[in-house]
């Protein structure tokens, strides 16, 4: 199912479907010839470059989509979220809509999807920017109590079960206040435009996240760190990463994630945290701008 945005004539939105779920996707067709796969990030949506799009439009054509669970997608009907899942649906969305050559720009979780789609299919993709969204090797007795916790909390999670009911909002400025915390850069006004992303109206009145809340009880298990860096290793094209100076996710070992990574750059961004593209917008555009005039054919 397709529809068109009469407010973007070349804008496309509508479903598709991955593994037997309806997801929601976005195509921007700006005629640039050059296509830029847009994924975002955990208990975020496809629109978490709202404040990069216009930039961006400048140089691809867009291509963007919701994982299950995600945005408004459907979410899982039973059984448990994995890493897995997201990958599937970003390999299902770029056979249907991508072109045989394509860019990747991920935050977070999708900057680790991009990583390993670029480690999958090095023909196709032309470069990789990645805002954050990379781990340092696991101490194996801190993933042991992980997993335990995880199988004792397993009953939870089960499909079937009455999902733990999400808080609602009386308006979505009551939804950015609970945001805040998370965002102590941001002014009101882009901190609202962002929680209208990530909010919907709800059925009982008010608003609701849109990401299902089973997403945070995570998975069993992580795919193999082994696996993981040979994946960078077989990446070909050029690679920036960013990460904000202020972030909660730094990595313990740098160094060691990085060595496997070739044609790497590497930045980090002064007083911005985890979301540094909405942070300081303007001064994640011009690193891109320099990375992306070296970097397009």
């Amino acid at each position: 199912m397709e529809f068109s945005d009469p407010q973007n004539k070349n804008q496309e939105s509508g479903f598709f479907e991955s593994g037997g779920y309806k997801l929601h996707y976005t195509k921007r067709d700006n005629g640039k010839g050059r296509a830029l796969l847009l994924l975002h990030g955990f208990m975020d949506s496809s629109q978490t470059f709202l404040f990069q799009e216009e930039y961006l439009s400048k140089h691809f054509d867009l291509y963007r989509f919701d994982y299950r669970g995600h945005g408004d997608s459907e979410w899982l009907k039973e059984g448990f979220y994995h890493f897995m899942l997201p990958l599937v649906d970003t390999k299902t969305f770029i056979q249907k809509f991508l072109p045989e050559k394509f860019h990747i720009l991920g935050h977070s979780m999708g900057g680790g999807l991009g990583s390993r789609i670029a480690g999958l299919y090095p023909e196709r993709v032309e470069s990789l920017v990645s805002l954050e969204g990379f781990s340092s090797l696991q101490d194996p007795e801190k993933e042991r109590r992980r997993f335990l916790g995880w199988l004792e909390n397993w009953e939870l999670s089960l499909a079937g079960k009455d999902r733990k009911r999400q808080k609602n909002f009386k308006s979505v400025e009551d939804a950015a206040a609970r945001l805040a915390p998370i965002y102590p850069r941001l002014p009101k006004e882009r901190l609202i435009k962002i929680t209208e992303t990530l909010t919907r109206p709800a059925e009982e009145g008010g608003y609701m996240w849109k990401s299902d809340p089973s997403y945070k009880n995570g998975p069993p298990v992580l795919l193999s760190p082994q696996f993981t860096r040979h994946l960078w290793e077989t990446i070909s094209c050029n690679v920036l990463v960013v990460y904000g100076q202020k972030t909660h996710l730094a990595l313990d070992d740098s160094k060691e994630v990085f060595s496997h990574i070739r044609n790497l750059k590497y930045i980090e961004i002064e007083d911005a945290g985890h979301n540094m593209h909405h942070d300081r917008p303007e001064y994640l555009e011009s690193i891109l701008e320099e990375f992306y005039v070296t970097n397009l054919k």
